[in-house]
C-alpha cells in the first residue's frame, strides 16, 4: 500500500511511556513498522536499539526530546521489528508505531 506523505501512514500500535528519572523501555516495534512518531509532556532523552537504556547525557545515539514537541523517527523496516524505544526524564512519552 502506498502513501502520498507520512500524516496518512496506518496507524499499528501506540502506547505511553513513564518514565520517572529512570530509563524506562517502550515495547518492541510490531511488524511492519517503519516510522516511529514520539511526543513527550516534558523534556526527555531518547535511544532507540534491541536493548536500550536511555542516560541524560545526550550522546550520539541519544536524542533530546523537547517538551511537546512531536518528531518522527524513520526506521527501517527489516532492523525495526527487534527494536524498543528508551526515554528518561519525568515525564509521560507517547510511542506511535506506524506503517507508511
Amino acid at each position: 500500500m502506498a502513501y502520498q506523505n507520512n500524516i496518512a501512514s496506518r496507524i499499528i500500535s501506540s502506547a505511553n511511556v513513564t518514565s520517572t528519572g529512570t530509563s524506562a523501555q517502550s515495547g518492541r516495534a510490531p511488524f511492519g513498522c517503519t516510522i516511529v512518531r514520539v511526543a513527550t509532556s516534558a523534556a526527555v532523552n531518547i535511544v532507540i536499539g534491541p536493548n536500550p537504556t536511555a542516560t541524560a547525557a545526550v550522546r550520539a545515539l541519544t536524542q533530546l526530546m523537547q517538551l511537546t514537541l512531536s518528531s518522527v523517527v524513520i526506521a527501517h523496516p527489516v532492523q525495526q521489528m527487534a527494536k524498543n524505544l528508551a526515554t528518561i526524564g519525568s515525564a509521560t512519552v507517547n510511542v506511535t508505531f506506524l506503517e507508511g
